[in-house]
Formats: C-alpha cells, structure tokens, sequence
C-alpha cells in the first residue's frame, strides 16, 4: 500500500524578504485529516500557528481553514490567514481561487480576503477581522509590569488602561513608556501564571500585546509592538496580525477622525525577524483591516 503524502508550503508573512516576518506552515489538501492528526503536524512544524486547507462547504465560501498552534486549535489569527491566501492563489489547493477575492470559513467566522498584487503579481493580501472590537476587561497595570519584568512607572494608562481585548483572539494590551522600555522586557513567568490565574483570560492563558507609539499624526499612528505569550506556543511571535487588529481598534477609540484609524505597526525587531503589519479602521465600530505582505520559502510533502 501506497505511504500517503501532503503537500505543504511554507510563506514568511508581513515581510518583504524570506526569513524575516512571521512563518506559517500551509497544508494545500487537508482532506481526510483528523484533527489529532493536524494537531500532531503542527507540533511537527512548530511554527506559532499551522493552516489546514479544506474544500470550501457551500457556494459562498473559497474553503474551509482550520487553524492550529503546537498546542490547540484556535478560532481566527492574522498572518496564517494571509499566508494562506497567497499560497491558495500561487499554488495548487483545495480552496477555490476565482477571482481577488476570497472568503474563508473558520471557527471564529467567515474572513474576508483580498488579494494584493504588484505588476500582476501576488504579493499578499488584506483581510478583514471575523468581528469588531470587543474590551472583555481591564488588566491592574502593576500585573502587567510584572509579567513583563518592569518598573510600573514604565506602563502607561494615558491612551487607555491595560485591557484584553480582542477582533477575534484576545490578547492583553499595554503601552509602554517608549522603544527602550519594550527593548528592557524580561518575561516573568510566574507573574504570567497569576494573571491567567485572575483572568480575564486571552490565547494561551494570558499572552500581552506590549507596544509604544513612536509616532502619530491625527488618526495616523507608527507604533513598535512586541507580543508574548510564555505559557502558550513561542514565547516571542514575530508578527500578530490579530493583535494589530485589536491594538488599532483601541487606538480608533481613544481618539481619532469619526473613529477611523490607521497605524504600521513594527514587531519581531528584538528577535532578528522584522515585521511591517498595516492596520485601517475604516470608521467608528468597523472591523479591522489587517494588510501584509509574503514571500515564498519552501514547499514539500509530509509521509503520514
């Protein structure tokens, strides 16, 4: 009897240039995959989430997307929907790739998909977040330093309090002070523990959004972001679009034009993988729309 393969292919996402940005894990044809088996690839690959590509269910959708960390299926994630895209529309999947636009159906809700092209050429894609901005609750800013290691003079609450929100997944927000406070964090894994332990909870128990604003001009925002998450899959994740999305959304409310909003948000810089995520918030209450670019690494079968 035959060994049977599954075709994958690896993309950088949020980057213009391989090894750098956020890696996602593309399997092309998930059919007949049990969920223990997906669960088992991506523990295989490691990367902060793995994609599984399944034939869309009804005319309305492009397929069906199942989205795995190490350690759990999650709902929705920013760079595994974009990598996705790009893989679906420059190599052979099981998805449906008729025009620029795509819609995929996940756990969290259907996510709509646009591709972006340069020359003809696709070189990633613009999604929109399965929701609006939900705040599930306010997070004691000295808990917050805590975890990150750092005096609590060093967390600012002049934006907003530290809060966990989410577009999607939730994650815990926090301003520091600037670029050089984000550069001194220093995870505490205990304090980590307590905050999971005292709730709300986000992704992977408690993981945190840290950002500073370098930048800002009107509803225009240039922000450094570091996202961690030490109790769930990579301490550090390079590139978050979720975590963009949901950062945008509280800048929008804390100030902007009719609530539009539009920040470049850095991340991955301190682990040698840069990443440029665009966030826009079209107007007060509208779900964010979270642009990053790809770039092609490897492809390859897997042996089950």
């Amino acid at each position: 009897m035959p060994q049977r393969t599954v075709p994958y292919s690896i993309v950088d996402v949020f980057t213009t240039r391989r090894f750098a940005g956020n890696p996602v894990a593309v399997i092309r044809d998930a059919r007949g995959l049990s969920g223990t088996q997906m669960q088992s690839i991506a523990q295989e690959f490691g990367f902060s989430e793995t994609t599984f590509i399944l034939p869309p269910g009804n005319g309305t959708t492009s397929a069906k997307l199942r989205i795995f960390t190490p350690f759990d299926e999650i709902p929705f994630a920013g760079h595994p929907n974009i990598g996705t895209a790009f893989v679906a529309a420059t190599e052979e999947t099981v998805a449906e790739v008729q025009s620029d636009q795509l819609v995929f159906d996940e756990l969290g809700g259907p996510v709509s998909v646009g591709l972006q092209r340069e020359q003809g050429r696709v070189i990633g894609a613009r999604i929109t977040a399965p929701q609006a901005l939900e705040v599930q609750g306010e997070c004691d800013t000295a808990m917050i330093a805590a975890c990150l290691g750092l005096p609590e003079d060093q967390v600012l609450s002049t934006r907003f309090q530290p809060c966990v929100a989410t577009v999607g997944l939730p994650f815990a927000f926090a301003e520091l002070a600037d670029e050089r406070a984000l550069a001194a964090v220093e995870l505490n894994i205990a304090a980590f523990k307590t905050a999971q332990a005292r709730g709300p909870l986000t992704v992977d128990g408690f993981a945190i959004s840290a950002f500073a604003v370098t930048s800002e001009s009107g509803s225009d925002f240039k922000v450094r972001a570091r996202v961690f998450s030490p109790l769930g899959h990579p301490p550090e994740d390079p590139a978050t679009g979720s975590a963009a999305g949901a950062l945008t959304s509280l800048l929008a409310l804390s100030g902007g034009d009719d609530g539009f909003c539009r920040a470049s948000i850095e991340q991955g810089v301190e682990m040698g993988r840069p990443s440029l995520i665009e966030v826009e918030i079209p107007a007060s209450g509208a779900r964010a729309e979270i642009t990053g670019r790809c770039v092609a690494v490897s492809s390859g079968v897997l042996y089950l």
